[in-house]
């Protein structure tokens, strides 16, 4: 995925994450600008707020093949219930409409045990590395 196609897209922002100060753990917002060189990410949200994260706070959905891959752990999952809300996630995304997507973030978010085999950072999305210093 290229910047310009991240664009207008629906992310979750990381359910977890912590001392941020825009306080929007968990709210699901859509991309209004991509600064990959800072990398940062713009969110507009439903209320009209905007925020600024970095591209590993930001998650997306994963491709419907992806989630029920060997790799993701969707054909593992651990209960029936985390095996079905797959499955709603990958229904939604076949609908493809934005409230679908939408639910299915919704769905994702709620159900922790599912994050590694529904969702994927907008950062490994992009392909950004984190800039690493050496101290001496």
């Amino acid at each position: 995925m290229t910047n310009q196609e991240l664009l207008g897209t629906l992310v979750l922002v990381h359910p977890n994450l912590e001392n941020h100060p825009a306080g929007r753990e968990g709210d699901i917002g859509i991309v209004a600008y991509v600064d990959e060189p800072q990398n940062e990410i713009y969110l507009r949200f439903t209320d009209e707020a905007e925020a600024v994260y970095p591209a590993d706070a930001l998650f997306l959905l994963k491709e419907r093949e992806q989630i029920f891959s060997r790799e993701s752990g969707g054909t593992n999952a651990a209960t029936l219930n985390d095996y079905k809300d797959l499955f709603k996630i990958a229904t939604l995304q076949d609908l493809g409409r934005s409230t679908d997507i939408w639910n299915a973030l919704e769905i994702a978010r709620d159900n922790p045990a599912i994050w590694p085999a529904s969702l994927v950072s907008v950062q490994e999305t992009l392909g950004i590395k984190h800039n690493q210093y050496i101290g001496r």
